[in-house]
């Protein structure tokens, strides 16, 4: 919603941008590789091309479709293959995403590995973040109210 674009700026300045300099500062004054600011830059990247059909309502038929299916012959229903049923649903996502990764990103495959292994690192690292805030909050509950 357009109403909203200042405040979603502001908050990807406070909440993404900043700490990205304030991160890759810290970097530097300690000798490290600066990466947060690129870090940051292609999350943007990546929510300014998906924004459009994000926040737009879309509604689809498949009616054309389903009667060039019914039209077509067996062996052209072989050729063709229009049926999504017999689509395997993993493995076209797995392409999908590591096309994504290596095409629009222009990042390498090889790092996809540990891209994994870091992104499974920071999932339990958030859940572990999670539970102990919400002790927190509990405790700071029953504090104040108990």
């Amino acid at each position: 919603c357009k109403d909203y674009a200042i405040v979603n700026k502001i908050y990807e300045v406070a909440l993404h941008s900043a700490p990205a300099y304030m991160l890759d500062t810290a970097a530097w004054v300690m000798g490290k590789k600066q990466v947060m600011r690129s870090v940051v830059a292609k999350m943007h990247k990546g929510r300014e091309v998906t924004e459009f059909f994000a926040t737009n309502e879309w509604k689809w038929s498949n009616d054309n479709m389903k009667k060039l299916n019914m039209e077509l012959t067996d062996v052209d229903r072989k050729t063709f293959n229009f049926d999504m049923s017999t689509l395997n649903w993993p493995d076209f996502m797995d392409a999908y995403i590591k096309g994504t990764r290596q095409y629009f990103f222009k990042e390498d495959l090889v790092t996809l590995a540990e891209a994994r292994r870091h992104s499974d690192k920071m999932f339990w690292i958030e859940k572990c973040l999670q539970i102990f805030l919400l002790i927190v909050f509990a405790r700071l509950f029953a504090w104040v109210f108990c």
